[in-house]
């Protein structure tokens, strides 16, 4: 699933009454207080990565604007080019000479690749040349030239190279290309910027021609080259270089432009090159509204500014005055410039920009301004224009959140981002379904907030009628491929939100008392086995016998302590089965000055804020778990068994036992509901010689025995009858025989 929302309704319905939107707080309140209890920063030090989640800080994001993604603005600066030259940037750990040694033995034999090793290890490139036995022309002398270059040589390695260039092109197949590229880098050493243009444009030409390039060479060119012209003075001339080179997908490219942006701006005088160039003004704007922190930072030698300084500092400023005095046609992204005038609190401004685009990012600055004024109408319709726009796989990469009490950052889907709040403004006005509609849109980003209003705020039916229409059944996942342990984290991916939302629906099922019903949602066949047998152990209880509905009872039970997660469990709180309950985001735990644990009671999630009602307020109180304590289920395990118990002669063995199952699934974690148990025990119970283990190691029930036990006591209690009844019955007998003569004989008379 992507965020488009093609499965809804067409638009986002404005409503009249307006709400005004308070100025957020960007601190982050405590997570037992907040809605953070769904997600929130990954503080724990063995934990998650926590996902950024929306609806725990609704006043910052709804006022705020993320800022864009670098590499994903200069990769687009220029249209992706058409000839599909190879990419092949290395990570700065990787060891570049093993790819050199894979690119090398392309084509050539087990004994040439072992001739191409031995001539650079050679001591100079004589040696080298007399070690090439039988490699071709082209590989020997190219081995030799890069031997001669990497031991600094650079006039030999040149030689080298154009002897490669110079040889028929059918025999210089092998290394053609890469002797064009290393020519390239020659000349820029020399100084040479016209000889190595020529070089490189020549590298890209073979390549285009179909010259094997496994290194990338090409695209890398490229950036060589634009080092070259860097070099020479022309900036302009270098950003249309990289820019290109990024346009392939480049991350070097995109870097490259980067470190352009920061010389640049210590520089006032490039900034003032960079401003008589359309592509590069949209590389400063770029710069200015995906970096504009690095503006912000106190000393140029800071290498690590704040994410968290003020957008409206006055390098910010003095930067978009600039831009903004430029002539209309020389602001080719005027969106963006509305952004960064919206972030700078240059209301004005950002409107004027604004008003002149039609891009989707205009249509969400435009958004923002409406919730400013307090028309969530026009805002709403602001949000529809813009969810349209943005492509569904527009992906902005990673930004840091300006928290300053948060190290995240947020993936940015702008689709996903918009749906979001579009459905945080719903939310706020009470349209529960199209708040689910428009989170669940998003869902891919941020599934923790869509949960949230699936699984606390709408009706259990309502749920249930959302998820028959955009959910009818689960999509299929092709399983994993086996990886090593140490890949686990890189290879997993969760489930599709659509597989997701239907087992929530299940679970808000089975917790409703609706689990016939919910067994169609569990999509898992082992899963689903496990709610059918607790369904059918629900239906045992009406059994006849009351062993057999003790049993069933029982039953139940135990699918419940040890399936519940999977079966009852909450995605959110208190349970967490997003994370499998491996972690409590709403801890109640604090912690005195001794670093001692003090236990507090749970309390639920907190709504209040900005973007909030009552009337979501009234709809979490409905919706609570009950009990509201962690892995809630176990206590309601451990209530199937005290109906057993219920069910079973005190004095007997199983009743003893499914009494000792209960206590030992809360012991540990409800103790005070255990010890009620095992007083019950003690009162009512018979004596066990396990007794001194009790709620540790408990015996299976006895169910057989109990049986057994009843069935004799009801024939003894029948023999017993019969022995009492015996002479009543012979003297009745007699009477009605005596009475019977008597009636004959009067009849003959």
């Amino acid at each position: 699933m992507d965020c488009a929302v093609s499965h809804r309704i067409a638009e986002i319905r404005p409503q009249t009454h307006p709400v005004s939107p308070a100025k957020g707080s960007r601190r982050r309140a405590l997570l037992a207080l907040s809605l953070a209890a769904l997600l929130v920063a990954p503080a724990y030090a063995c934990g998650p990565d926590f996902p950024v989640t929306l609806l725990d800080r609704r006043g910052a994001v709804m006022e705020s604007l993320p800022e864009g993604g670098f590499d994903f603005e200069v990769m687009h600066l220029l249209p992706k080019p058409a000839d599909g030259l190879a990419v092949a940037d290395a990570d700065y750990w990787a060891d570049s000479s093993e790819a050199r040694s894979k690119a090398e033995a392309q084509g050539l034999s087990a004994a040439q690749v072992q001739a191409v090793a031995a001539m650079r290890a050679a001591g100079n490139v004589d040696e080298a040349l007399g070690l090439a036995g039988d490699l071709p022309a082209d590989v020997a002398l190219y081995t030799a030239g890069a031997l001669a270059w990497s031991q600094n040589d650079s006039m030999t390695a040149e030689e080298n190279f154009r002897a490669v260039l110079a040889l028929p092109e059918a025999e210089r197949s092998h290394r053609g290309l890469w002797a064009s590229y290393m020519l390239g880098r020659s000349r820029v050493q020399y100084g040479d910027a016209a000889g190595a243009a020529e070089a490189f444009e020549q590298t890209r030409a073979l390549a285009r021609a179909g010259a094997p390039d496994p290194l990338g060479l090409a695209v890398s060119s490229l950036g060589e080259q634009a080092r070259a012209q860097r070099e020479a003075g022309d900036l302009n001339a270098a950003v249309r270089l990289y820019a290109e080179q990024a346009a392939y997908g480049s991350v070097s490219g995109s870097n490259s432009l980067l470190f352009v942006m920061r010389a640049a701006i210590k520089n006032p005088s490039d900034v003032d090159t960079l401003l008589t160039n359309p592509l590069s003004v949209r590389l400063v704007l770029a710069y200015l509204y995906a970096r504009s922190n690095e503006l912000s930072t106190a000393s140029d030698d800071d290498e690590y500014p704040s994410y968290d300084a003020a957008p409206d500092n006055p390098h910010v400023l003095t930067l978009l005055d600039r831009l903004g005095a430029l002539p209309a046609e020389a602001v080719t992204a005027p969106e963006r410039l509305a952004a960064v005038a919206y972030r700078a609190g240059r209301f004005e401004q950002a409107a004027k920009w604004a008003a002149g685009s039609s891009a989707p990012l205009a249509a969400w600055v435009r958004a923002k301004l409406a919730l400013r004024g307090g028309d969530t109408a026009a805002a709403a319709q602001a949000y529809v224009q813009a969810i349209a726009g943005f492509p569904a796989e527009e992906w902005w990469g990673t930004v840091p959140l300006r928290d300053p009490d948060s190290y995240q950052f947020e993936t940015i889907k702008p689709q996903c981002r918009v749906n979001a709040e579009a459905g945080t403004l719903a939310l706020s006005r009470g349209d529960y379904l199209q708040a689910l509609d428009l989170l669940y849109a998003a869902a891919d980003v941020y599934w923790t907030d869509a949960a949230y209003v699936a699984e606390r705020v709408v009706s259990v039916d309502e749920l249930r009628s959302f998820v028959d229409r955009v959910a009818p059944k689960a999509i299929d996942v092709a399983a994993p491929a086996a990886t090593s342990e140490d890949d686990y984290e890189e290879d997993y991916a969760p489930a599709p939100a659509a597989n997701r939302l239907r087992a929530l629906l299940a679970r808000r099922l089975v917790r409703s008392g609706r689990a016939a019903d919910a067994v169609a949602y569990f999509d898992d066949a082992e899963l689903r086995e496990q709610a059918q047998a607790y369904v059918a152990a629900l239906k045992g209880t009406e059994a006849w016998g009351r062993v057999d509905q003790a049993r069933a009872w029982f039953g139940a039970a135990g699918i419940a302590r040890w399936h519940g997660m999977e079966l009852m469990g909450f995605e959110g709180d208190p349970d967490y089965a997003s994370w499998g309950g491996s972690f409590d985001l709403n801890s109640p735990i604090t912690w005195d000055e001794d670093y001692n644990p003090i236990y507090n009671a749970r309390q639920d999630l907190k709504v209040a804020g900005p973007y909030t009602s009552d009337g979501e307020r009234q709809r979490l109180a409905q919706s609570v778990a009950k009990p509201l304590e962690r892995f809630h289920y176990r206590l309601t395990a451990a209530g199937h068994a005290g109906k057993a118990a219920d069910l079973l002669p005190p004095r007997s063995q199983a009743f003893a036992a499914v009494l000792c199952e209960g206590t030992r699934w809360l012991i540990d974690r409800q103790p005070e509901q255990a010890a009620q148990m095992y007083r019950r025990y003690l009162h009512e119970g018979p004596y066990v010689p396990w007794g001194a283990s009790f709620g540790r190691q408990c015996p299976a029930p006895n169910f057989e025995k109990v049986e057994a036990e009843l069935q004799a006591a009801f024939w003894a209690k029948v023999r017993r009858g019969l022995t009492y009844a015996a002479p009543v019955l012979l003297l009745a007998i007699a009477g009605f025989v005596w009475l019977r003569r008597r009636t004959r004989v009067r009849h003959h008379a």
